[in-house]
C-alpha cells in the first residue's frame, strides 16, 4: 500500500503556471512549468517514489516463488529473482505509461484537485499488468528482447476521500505521458475519462491487492473499498474526473497559444457532464528523465 505520494521538492520543481476555471464551477485547467535547477533534487525524490509504486508489482512477482529465493535451495542449485529487471527493462512506451500514472498520482496528491486536499491514492495497479510479466519471463529464459507490450486494462490512478471510514468522493485519472503534443492523445483521454460508471471497475483488483498487506491502515482502506462496491451507495456527483498530461513539449505557435488541453471549457470529446480538472505538465526532455528515474540505459 502506498503510504503517501506527497512530495516536498515537487512545488519547487513544478509550479502552477496557471489555473483556470469556467463559469460554471465544473471545469479546471492547470499547467505546471518545469524549474530546471531545482530538477536534480526533485528527481532523487523521485526515484523513491517510482521505487515505492512499483514495489507491489515486485512482490507478486516474487511471491510466486514464495518469495523464498536463496534460503532454501540446496548446494549447487541455481537460483533467480523473478522480479530481476523490472520494470527498468522494459521499453519506453511501456515506461512513459507508468510514469505518467505515478505522475496523475503525484498531481492528487500534492496540487489538491477541486481545491480539496484530502485526496489518498492508496494503492497502484502494476502488479496487474500480466502481459508484461509475461514479456520479462521470456526475456529470463530466452535472452530475447522485450518488445513494445499493449499497456494494462483497468483504470491508470485512483484516488478517494476517506472520511468517518467511509469514501465520499472518488476521482478517477486518466494518465497519458509524450515527449511531443499528440491531439489524438487528449482526445482519447477525455474520451475514457467519461465512462458512466461511478464506482470504479479496478476496485474488485484493489481490494484483492490489500490483501497481501496488514495494519490497522490497510484493514480501513479494504473495508472502505469493499462497502463502497457492496452497498452502492455513492451518487453521481461524488465521481470527479482528472485528465493528466504529461509532455515535453509546450506550445510555441501561436505566441497566444500556452496550452495543448482548452482552458476554458471540457475538450469536446469529454461527453458528460461531472466536474472535470486537466492538469498539463509541461517537461524538458521526457524521456531523459524516465530513463533517469528508472535507471534505463539508452538503447544502442
Amino acid at each position: 500500500m502506498i503510504k503517501s505520494l506527497v512530495y516536498e521538492n515537487m512545488p519547487t520543481w513544478l509550479s502552477t503556471n496557471k489555473l483556470s476555471e469556467n463559469t460554471k464551477k465544473k471545469y479546471r485547467h492547470r499547467i505546471l512549468k518545469e524549474d530546471i535547477a531545482n530538477r536534480p533534487l526533485a528527481l532523487e525524490e523521485l526515484k523513491k517514489i517510482v521505487n515505492i509504486a512499483h514495489d507491489d508489482a515486485r512482490l507478486r512477482l516474487r511471491n510466486a516463488f514464495d518469495n523464498t529465493l536463496d534460503p532454501l535451495l540446496g548446494e549447487g542449485e541455481s537460483s533467480y529473482d523473478p522480479a530481476e529487471g523490472y520494470p527498468h527493462i522494459f521499453d519506453m512506451k511501456t515506461l512513459k505509461g507508468y510514469f505518467g500514472e505515478i505522475f496523475s498520482g503525484l498531481i492528487v496528491e500534492n496540487y489538491a484537485p477541486f481545491g480539496d486536499e484530502r485526496w489518498k491514492v492508496p494503492v497502484f495497479s502494476f502488479r496487474y499488468h500480466e502481459i508484461a510479466f509475461d514479456q520479462l519471463e521470456m526475456m529470463m529464459q530466452t535472452g530475447e528482447k522485450i518488445n513494445t507490450i499493449p499497456g494494462r486494462t483497468g483504470d491508470d490512478c485512483l484516488a478517494f476521500v476517506l472520511e468517518d471510514d467511509q469514501i465520499i468522493k472518488i476521482l478517477f485519472c486518466e494518465a497519458k505521458c509524450t515527449a511531443a503534443s499528440h491531439e489524438s492523445m487528449i482526445s482519447s483521454a477525455h474520451e475514457k475519462i467519461s465512462g458512466t460508471n461511478i464506482i470504479p471497475v479496478e476496485i474488485r483488483r484493489m481490494i484483492e491487492l490489500l490483501r497481501d498487506y496488514d495494519g490497522d491502515e490497510v484493514l480501513k482502506w479494504r473495508k472502505a473499498l469493499w462497502k463502497l462496491r457492496a452497498k452502492d451507495e455513492i451518487q453521481e456527483n461524488q465521481r470527479f474526473d482528472l485528465v493528466s498530461y504529461v509532455c515535453g513539449k509546450s506550445p510555441v505557435r501561436p505566441v497566444t497559444r500556452t496550452s495543448w488541453i482548452p482552458s476554458q471549457e471540457p475538450h469536446k470529446s469529454y461527453s458528460v457532464n461531472r466536474s472535470l480538472e486537466a492538469v498539463e505538465v509541461h517537461l524538458n526532455d521526457v524521456e531523459g528523465i524516465i530513463r533517469e528515474v528508472y535507471g534505463k540505459e539508452e538503447e544502442g
